[in-house]
């Protein structure tokens, strides 16, 4: 697992818990295919313009970067096995 997958998987951990909120957490050592969909479903909203540029509140540099962090995970997913269904095909 590659370390923006890795940053994904904790970001969304942390935001279930800080919420208290469902889905499960997802144990990054024992991904299922309706985890995986989540994490792409999170990074297919990420990649929207307003999300991925801040509503213009980053720099070009950063988004680009935020940009390149999210394919990798999404490269990461795909490496594993999985495949994105009912969102952006990456």
């Amino acid at each position: 697992m590659n370390k923006a997958l890795k940053n994904q998987i904790d970001d969304m951990n942390f935001m279930a818990q800080l919420f208290n909120k469902s889905p499960r957490v997802i144990d990054s050592g024992n991904l299922t295919d309706d985890d995986a969909q989540r994490i792409f479903q999170k990074i297919d909203g990420g990649l929207s313009p307003e999300n991925l540029h801040c509503d213009g509140e980053i720099s070009r540099s950063a988004a680009q970067a935020k940009y390149r962090s999210y394919m990798s995970a999404v490269k990461g997913l795909k490496v594993m096995g999985f495949t994105p269904v009912d969102c952006y095909e990456f």
